[in-house]
């Protein structure tokens, strides 16, 4: 099975240069290529990849664009949703539904253990702990419809959190990964492996 993938990319514009930045040539010499799209944008060229990664920030989205998104994911489409893609189309009920996660805060901007939690998955296998400075974030997530790839103790509540999931919606293939605050985090070679791990299992080449 070749492992080339074409996705489309929806960013907030706060966010554009860092992530660019962060994953451009990394991806394109593992094969992976995309097509920027700058929120809000026409949903319609999203759907002539094989995924869509967001990395959105609040915003809204219409019923259209809504059930566009969700039949495509449905139909088979990948769908990989990045740190803030929790807090984003906070009124959207079926996109939360398909995600299975809604922001729910985050710790101070601090240093954490990322713990593999199923080291022979295929987007973690191979992969230790790793330390990340960046938000904690908590969720609201149901843990029966997932499963959990990673998880982070947040010292200063003295609780456990999911950082990544995944799950089937349809016959599409969803992942969320809670990382992504700044710079610190996204250049990390233990993030940048999974969000290119990621991305190759939601476009069902892993």
């Amino acid at each position: 099975m070749t492992r080339k993938i074409n996705s489309s990319i929806l960013l907030d514009k706060s966010k554009i240069t860092g992530f660019v930045d962060a994953i451009n040539s990394k991806e394109r010499i593992s094969g992976l290529t995309h097509n920027f799209y700058n929120y809000p944008a026409r949903f319609s060229p999203l759907f002539a990849r094989e995924a869509i990664r967001t990395f959105t920030d609040v915003g809204d989205l219409t019923d259209s664009q809504e059930n566009g998104l969700l039949n495509f994911i449905e139909q088979g489409g990948g769908f990989f949703g990045l740190h803030t893609a929790a807090a984003s189309f906070r009124e959207c009920k079926g996109y939360h539904g398909m995600l299975n996660a809604f922001f729910d805060g985050h710790s101070k901007y601090m240093d954490f253990v990322v713990n593999i939690i199923d080291p022979d998955d295929p987007i973690t296998k191979g992969l230790g702990d790793f330390i990340v400075t960046d938000e904690l974030y908590y969720l609201k997530h149901d843990p029966t419809m997932s499963h959990h790839l990673m998880q982070a103790y947040d010292p200063t509540k003295d609780e456990t959190h999911v950082m990544a999931f995944r799950h089937t919606y349809g016959n599409g293939r969803v992942f969320f990964f809670a990382l992504g605050h700044d710079m610190a985090v996204l250049e990390n070679p233990s993030f940048q492996e999974i969000v290119q791990r990621g991305t190759l299992w939601v476009g069902k080449r892993l």
